[in-house]
């Protein structure tokens, strides 16, 4: 039983090394560029990893989209759509949760998002974007510039292909202001099932 124990000891801590937590920084000087609201606006996540959005100045949002429909959510451009949206957190208020953790589950996934204050001005970024796609980060900011924040007429299917249901988002009405700053994803699933195989052969 005793090695059963440190077996799951050593493997908690072998993926909560593995797993990364990634901070954006949403505020910035969005006055003289709305652009700059994310910092940075693109980042590489491993599955398993935390992206955290850590919101230091203004009144802003972290909203996930599709790539067709930049600055509309992606729940109401799809409604079996359930991307992340941490709704408005104002960071100069002492009051409003300033983080939003987000775990990756689909690191092959690009995940679109958006602020609604800054949308239309560029206000947007990405995780993962896929490199030999023709749906780039500069596109996007293009397309939320070009719509202000509408939706275009043929979103539904021009997003088809880009739309993705990855589990991207942690719901903000279950975090909290004490753990997201330290929230860490446990591994992957994988790991867990490697866990079940070690804990049964050990049982033996």
């Amino acid at each position: 039983m005793h090695r059963v124990i440190l077996t799951v000891f050593l493997l908690m801590n072998f993926a909560a090394t593995y797993a990364k937590t990634i901070v954006i920084t949403v505020g910035g000087n969005t006055t003289s560029d709305a652009t700059s609201v994310f910092q940075p606006n693109s980042v590489v996540a491993r599955e398993g990893d935390v992206v955290l959005f850590n919101f230091t100045q203004g009144n802003h949002t972290a909203t996930q989209s599709t790539f067709a429909a930049p600055c509309v959510r992606a729940h109401d451009s799809d409604i079996t759509f359930n991307g992340f949206d941490s709704s408005f957190r104002n960071a100069g208020d002492g009051e409003a949760i300033t983080t939003l953790p987000v775990t990756i589950s689909d690191s092959n996934t690009t995940i679109w998002f958006f602020d609604f204050n800054t949308c239309a001005k560029g206000g947007v970024g990405a995780i993962n974007v896929n490199t030999s796609s023709t749906e780039t980060l500069d596109g996007f900011q293009r397309n939320a510039q070009r719509l202000n924040g509408t939706s275009s007429s043929t979103s539904s299917s021009a997003s088809s292909a880009s739309r993705t249901r990855s589990a991207t988002g942690t719901n903000p009405t279950s975090t909290s202001s004490s753990s997201d700053a330290n929230h860490i994803a446990l591994g992957t699933p994988g790991l867990f099932a490697l866990l079940g195989c070690l804990i049964s052969a050990l049982s033996l």
